[in-house]
């Protein structure tokens, strides 16, 4: 998929000179969110590629995003409202209300309002827009996780496709979406559905349909009309109509996409009418194992036969809460394999021996390490392929996002099992990794 994600986007950009006079580089943007770094592993995956073949990468990031050096990608900075340590900390503070119970919808709620806020600055900053514009890109490069990349794709009046890191598939793109048998986002439904299910489904689609309508884009249109002409935008010529140059709303934004390519995959997708105009390339992080580092090599090798469960809860979630950490270490205590966790905070008193604690771990190379026997993890969508390439069955608890969505369809697939962090007990979830790791 490394290879197929620039050779779709060549379809898109328009040749212009390159080095020597050939017609072979463009010039691309990037507008990755402002937190969750999984997505911006992906994009710096994109860049590498692109740039391999002669393309010139640009991300936009605020000063405070810490972005380790690369000649990918050229960056244009600006003053926005988090540095990569402040939104990890409001992240974090997000995912404790979750655990504590707070609604998770409330929480999502919050983290709109911050995209919206740093969208406002971002675009109202007057030096960044005339160095945009000073670029001229063939193409901007959207994740519609920062619904700030279809204001700017708008604004600055270049091509834009979009990449998913998640499984949205909106039907705001206009595709078909017979609710009787293809799940809608957040729903956690299967293709298999009976007449209580389709009815479920129903509903969530509608309250899809109008949070995005009422909720969501109604936010990004204020920001467009708030510096529609802040930015210098022409005024209709004459015997033009003004309407030609006016703003135009976000769903017509959105619905203008000229390419969307979404992160999933025939082998974990359920079956859904589509347009000519997306394509899946689930997998983009995907790769052989490496080495593992000499002190990691030792332990996973000194595992044996019995071998040795992985887990993980993802960039995005450093710190548990205690009564989870506890039922997660009272099973683990109990599997007769090795367990390699990577986690934060205090210790659990009732850690097992066989358990190592670790802040980071090579997950890839170890996923495919020829003694592991489960992935025990959140959900996310990277970690899933990477366990799905390596054939690693996962134990997912899914904690917000699309993680239920990703989870529930590798349950249906049968490559693992779902779990619910608020109701599972120890016992459930050392039964489930037993049952992973015991049956074909």
């Amino acid at each position: 998929l490394s290879l197929l994600l620039p050779a779709l986007l060549l379809l898109l950009l328009p040749l212009s000179p390159g080095r020597g006079g050939a017609a072979t580089a463009a010039k691309v943007a990037v507008i990755p969110p402002i937190m969750f770094e999984s997505h911006l592993y992906i994009f710096q995956r994109l860049a590498g590629e692109l740039h391999a073949r002669g393309h010139d990468v640009v991300f936009v990031v605020s000063e405070g995003r810490e972005l380790p050096p690369s000649p990918h990608v050229r960056l244009h900075r600006y003053r926005g409202l988090f540095s990569s340590r402040q939104a990890d900390e409001f992240l974090q503070e997000k995912v404790q209300n979750i655990f504590s119970g707070r609604l998770t919808s409330l929480q999502l709620l919050s983290i709109l309002e911050q995209y919206e806020r740093n969208c406002d600055v971002m675009v109202g900053d007057r030096d960044l827009r005339r160095r945009l514009e000073a670029e001229r890109f063939d193409l901007l490069l959207i994740d519609p996780n920062e619904m700030c990349g279809f204001v700017w794709a708008h604004l600055l009046g270049v091509r834009y496709a979009v990449l998913s890191t998640g499984l949205w598939f909106p039907a705001e793109i206009g595709a078909p979406a017979p609710l009787a048998y293809v799940p809608e986002f957040n729903s956690e439904l299967t293709d298999d559905m009976g007449p209580l299910e389709r009815a479920r489904n129903a509903v969530v689609y509608a309250m899809s349909r109008l949070g995005t309508h009422w909720l969501i884009l109604p936010r990004f249109d204020a920001v467009i009309r708030r510096h529609w002409r802040s930015g210098g935008e022409r005024r209709p010529e004459k015997g033009e109509a003004a309407a030609a140059v006016a703003p135009m709303p976000m769903a017509q934004i959105i619905a203008g996409t000229d390419f969307w390519m979404l992160c999933t995959d025939a082998a974990l997708e359920f079956p859904r009418p589509t347009l000519p105009h997306v394509a899946y390339v689930g997998g983009v992080l995907t790769k052989p194992a490496g080495p593992l580092p000499t002190d990691l090599a030792s332990w996973a090798d000194a595992a044996g036969d019995v071998g040795f469960v992985i887990v993980s809860f993802g960039a995005g979630v450093k710190y548990l809460s205690e009564e989870l950490s506890l039922k997660l270490a009272g099973a683990f205590a109990r599997l007769p394999h090795k367990v390699l966790w990577r986690y934060f905070g205090e210790k659990p008193h009732n850690l097992g021996n066989n358990t190592r604690l670790v802040e980071w771990l090579p997950q890839n190379d170890l996923l495919g390490h020829v003694g592991v026997r489960a992935f025990v993890t959140h959900g996310g969508l990277n970690g899933v392929y990477e366990a799905v390439y390596h054939g690693v069955p996962v134990v997912g608890m899914p904690l917000f996002g699309d993680h239920y969505d990703t989870m529930t369809r590798v349950h249906a697939k049968g490559m693992g099992l779902k779990m619910h962090w608020d109701r599972m007990t120890q016992d459930d979830l050392y039964n489930a990794i037993v049952d992973v790791t015991s049956v074909p």
